[in-house]
């Protein structure tokens, strides 16, 4: 993005360490409830497993709340025998592809068994299929995933549903992030944010930050800020790209989307206290409803970083 635009942009490129850590998602979780969206979901969990030679763990839940309606038993339970074949046809099919999978059927309230089960297998990602594109937009986030969000011990990927309408892009591929968008606020949730975008970028990093202040052309604090948070090595190294640029943070995130192409957006997650109906209009929810790519939403304080430059600037 030219400084023309508006953008304060540093043209001289900083490098980061590639390769000296591993993958960080060791043990992947992948919610389906067989939608469109989750078949999306499927695919990119499966590739990243494979990939990065991950464990993979399908699980679908079973809302028992059916069960209570005059009549409706008989259809639940039929419901719910065709989920446990449609998800022991899937885990046979990924493991043909030589990934460790186990999958799990669960009954209960979706969002605390999805949680429930993050945590008894240490889960380190969660993928997520979001909702189709409609004609007035895509209504991203449903009420669990919004629940999620403020609630998950680990990192969530979003990853939205192709478009059968609009077969001129090309197919995804989901297994390497070469180009990782990353944008900061310097909360404590966007610098962990940032501390797996920088483990996870292949190829190329954009580290973006929108500054409230309105003087973002003219000061340099906030470009400095983001050179210190990208650390410097001699070797294993990819480029970094610093912007700084002013405005609403959701509306340049999407506007670098869509410049940039990343593979990947990671974000750091909205806070414990916001409300429900205050996650509908957050950055990250603005977001995932306007870009194609994965989003990677990472909450607060959820790795010990052995960088304290990383702590010192967060708390500068």
């Amino acid at each position: 993005m030219p400084a023309s635009s508006g953008h304060h942009h540093s043209h001289a490129q900083t490098t980061i360490l590639r390769g000296a850590q591993r993958f960080p998602f060791r043990t992947i979780v992948a919610a389906t409830d067989f939608s469109e969206g989750s078949s999306a979901a499927l695919q990119c969990a499966q590739e990243i497993a494979r990939v990065q030679h991950a464990r993979l763990l399908l699980i679908h839940v079973i809302d028992p709340v059916a069960y209570a309606f005059p009549d409706g038993a008989p259809e639940a339970l039929k419901r719910d025998e065709v989920a446990r074949e449609e998800l022991a046809r899937i885990e046979a099919e990924v493991r043909q592809h030589g990934v460790p999978v186990h999958s799990r059927v669960e009954t209960g309230i979706v969002c605390e068994r999805i949680l429930l089960s993050l945590r008894d297998h240490k889960a380190a990602l969660l993928v997520l299929g979001t909702r189709a594109v409609t004609g007035a937009g895509r209504a991203a986030l449903g009420r669990v995933t919004r629940q999620l969000l403020t609630e998950s011990p680990c990192p969530i990927l979003t990853v939205a549903p192709d478009d059968p309408a609009d077969g001129t892009k090309p197919a995804r591929h989901f297994g390497h992030w070469h180009n990782v968008l990353a944008a900061t606020d310097f909360s404590p949730a966007s610098l962990s944010a940032l501390h797996y975008a920088q483990r996870i970028a292949g190829r190329h990093l954009i580290l973006l930050h929108t500054a409230r202040c309105g003087r973002h052309e003219e000061c340099p604090n906030c470009l400095e800020r983001l050179r210190f948070l990208a650390p410097f090595n001699e070797s294993h190294t990819i480029p970094v790209d610093h912007v700084v640029t002013g405005g609403e943070p959701a509306e340049e995130i999407v506007k670098a989307a869509q410049h940039l192409g990343p593979d990947l957006i990671v974000l750091g997650a909205p806070s414990p206290e916001h409300q429900e109906h205050d996650l509908e209009h957050s950055t990250v929810a603005q977001v995932v409803a306007a870009v194609r790519c994965p989003v990677l939403i990472v909450p607060e304080n959820r790795e010990k970083y052995s960088d304290e430059l990383i702590e010192e600037v967060a708390t500068a």
